[in-house]
């Protein structure tokens, strides 16, 4: 081949995959962005679910020093259920563990077609009166379905949505890695003493290489979670029947159950009343048949046929595929009449993705590891909405940014200044409000949006109608103040304050507190390097260059600052 012709192709393949890079650039860039606020919402409410069970316990501090549970603790439960309720249809009970010391039980009965909640004591069997809340379980379902009210409404939309903004987030992140050319180098370079745009890149760029992995795995497994309603052709073309879509064989094959036992999906089976069940030859028979393995759960139900059975479900934290084995018994004999476990491949690859994304197979030092990664995952997803902004204010005069950027500025207030100020605001509510106040549960979460309301009118007030170099200091500093007055708040209206979990040792109850102060520690640092006249190493190198006569990056440079202290 002529030398001239090997020079053009070669100058011209180098531009093709630039061409490509900017493709992607443009599309990691929007991507981003469009539901950037949301994702980061999903991706924070996500990472306080780690410690679901912890929240649940610190809001319902009723449940504080119950004693350790005894080998009856299921029948003297179940006995204590029917004398209040002797009509039962179904229940589930989820016994005590590390991280839950009372018995949960979901009910129902003839008269009530919705399961009802009781927390009872684990020596006695008896209901504990605790303070109506959702607790950490408002974290876990606002981060999956962005839940409003205590009483689930508008949550398909809300799975939808969050589906969307998921597939989004994996565009974004499959395409950040074919942009990024030095990925690796990225991975070591972090430079926040230059200031401006190139900090908040590298910031991004860190965060967002450090545990690729990790994001990888919960945003596919996210996906993965509801693929029955996101992708349900292929579902109805294998189970296609003449009287439609067999959705019940397929659902009964995915856990490793016999369909023709399984109830339809959505029915609540016959109303007959259960008979009175004998749970202890159950138990026995499931401990030994997993060979000492712990038991996480108790259902009693009545299977297609109309039979009273009892499902026993090996604990959560014995594997880390989902759902965990189960056995279920007749629920008179107590005769062992079926273990379900998913046995196929495709259904044990969906049980361990479904098992990586909710993480109840780890232990407290998993489980902050965890959190440490879904915080790097918040910061990729923050730094990459503030670099946004940066990056085209630093084009124009302060007085000439679009109002498109300064909408943009305004929402980057409110949800990542105002979430976390509404988190805070949510847990004081728990210990403000009145025990007995109706609709209790609905009136905490009601403070939750209404102080996320607050921020976002100040947020646009700071950006879109009247530039203050408080928008960002003010928000994190009231979220910094109200997360380190929760451990005072706790000991003013509580008797589960450190000054008794500190000396007794219950680090479960002492650790939220203490996180509660790091946190609230975290944000006011936060509060305090982006207050106003704050001289950043930014306005340093702006000084120096402008002795040197470099006008243009001093213009690009002092434009940046102004955008910062504006919003």
């Amino acid at each position: 081949m002529p030398a001239p012709a090997r020079q053009a192709i070669s100058s011209k393949m180098p531009n093709d995959r630039e061409g490509v890079r900017q493709a992607m650039s443009w599309l990691h860039t929007w991507a981003g962005l469009l539901l950037g606020w949301l994702l980061f919402a999903i991706f924070f409410a996500g990472t306080l679910s780690f410690f679901k069970n912890e929240f649940n316990l610190w809001m319902r501090p009723e449940m504080y020093g119950l004693p350790a549970a005894d080998a009856e603790v299921a029948q003297k439960s179940l006995d204590a259920l029917t004398r209040q309720f002797p009509a039962l249809t179904q229940w589930i009970m989820h016994l005590p563990d590390e991280r839950n010391p009372a018995v949960g039980i979901l009910w129902r009965d003839t008269g009530n077609g919705r399961f009802e909640t009781l927390h009872m004591n684990p020596q006695t069997g008896e209901a504990i009166a605790t303070r109506p809340t959702m607790g950490g379980d408002f974290f876990y379902r606002f981060h999956f379905e962005l839940r409003t009210a205590q009483k689930g409404r508008w949550t398909l939309e809300g799975r939808w949505l969050v589906g969307v903004a998921t597939m989004l987030m994996l565009v974004a992140l499959i395409t950040g890695v074919i942009t990024h050319r030095r990925i690796f180098k990225d991975f070591f370079t972090f430079r926040p003493a230059k200031g401006g745009q190139r900090a908040w890149l590298d910031a991004h760029n860190v965060s967002g290489v450090l545990v690729l992995p990790f994001y990888l795995m919960i945003t596919f497994s996210g996906l993965m979670i509801f693929h029955t309603m996101y992708m349900p052709a292929g579902i109805a073309t294998v189970y296609q029947t003449q009287s439609g879509v067999d959705a019940n064989t397929y659902l009964a094959q995915l856990q490793g159950e016999n369909p023709a036992n399984r109830p339809p999906r959505g029915g609540h089976g016959p109303l007959e009343p259960l008979p009175a069940i004998a749970l202890k030859p159950i138990i026995n028979a499931a401990t030994a048949y997993w060979q000492g393995g712990r038991i996480g759960s108790l259902q009693a139900r009545r299977d297609a046929q109309g039979h009273a059975v009892v499902e026993v479900t090996r604990h959560e934290g014995d594997r880390l595929q989902y759902r965990p084995p189960r056995l279920v018994f007749n629920a008179t004999t107590g005769q062992r009449l079926e273990h379900a476990d998913p046995s196929s491949p495709a259904a044990k690859t969906y049980g361990v993705l479904y098992g990586l994304h909710l993480a109840r197979f780890a232990d407290i030092g998993m489980r902050w590891a965890l959190f440490g990664f879904g915080v790097l995952g918040c910061l990729m997803i923050a730094t990459g909405l503030v670099l946004w902004s940066v990056k085209r204010s630093a084009k124009v005069q302060p007085s000439q940014v679009p109002f498109g950027q300064r909408l943009v500025m305004g929402l980057n207030i409110a949800t990542l200044a105002g979430l976390p100020l509404a988190c805070g605001v949510y847990l004081a509510a728990n210990r403000l409000l009145p025990v007995d106040i109706k609709g209790r549960a609905d009136v905490e979460l009601a403070w939750f949006f209404g102080a996320w309301g607050l921020v976002l009118l100040w947020g646009l007030a700071c950006t879109v109608w009247r530039p203050s170099r408080m928008g960002w200091s003010a928000p994190l500093g009231v979220a910094g103040l109200v997360w380190a007055m929760l451990p005072l708040l706790n000991a003013l209206t509580t008797h589960t304050h450190l000054g008794v979990t500190l000396p007794a040792q219950e680090w479960m109850w002492a650790g939220m507190d203490l996180s509660f102060l790091a946190a609230g520690m975290a944000w006011g640092w936060l509060s305090w390097r982006l207050r106003p006249g704050r001289c950043s190493p930014t306005r340093q190198g702006q000084n120096k260059r402008a002795h040197t006569g470099n006008r243009g990056a001093t213009l690009g440079t002092s434009i940046h600052v102004e955008s910062l202290k504006n919003g």
